[in-house]
């Protein structure tokens, strides 16, 4: 993650937007939520070990400290090196 400062756009496809009740990109705490729950895919977390309380808090703080957690989580997962 390079620029830390604000938190990119998320697209979401054409075929989603309803069901997100989305016109465009994502706003930022939607948009970290799906970052978040990327970064723990990669690194292999299982979804029983997630708490979605926790995700849901860690997404609604500023995006540069959404992007040192998902770093953290990338330093986590073996496969990252």
């Amino acid at each position: 993650m390079q620029n830390t400062e604000t938190t990119p756009p998320v697209p979401v496809a054409p075929s989603l937007r309803d069901a997100l009740a989305a016109e465009g990109d994502l706003p930022a705490t939607q948009a970290h939520k799906v970052l978040i729950h990327c970064a723990l895919d990669a690194a292999c977390v299982p979804d029983r070990l997630r708490d979605l309380r926790v995700m849901t808090q860690i997404a609604e703080l500023d995006y540069r400290t959404v992007a040192i957690v998902i770093n953290w989580l990338g330093a986590a997962n073996p496969h990252h090196l």
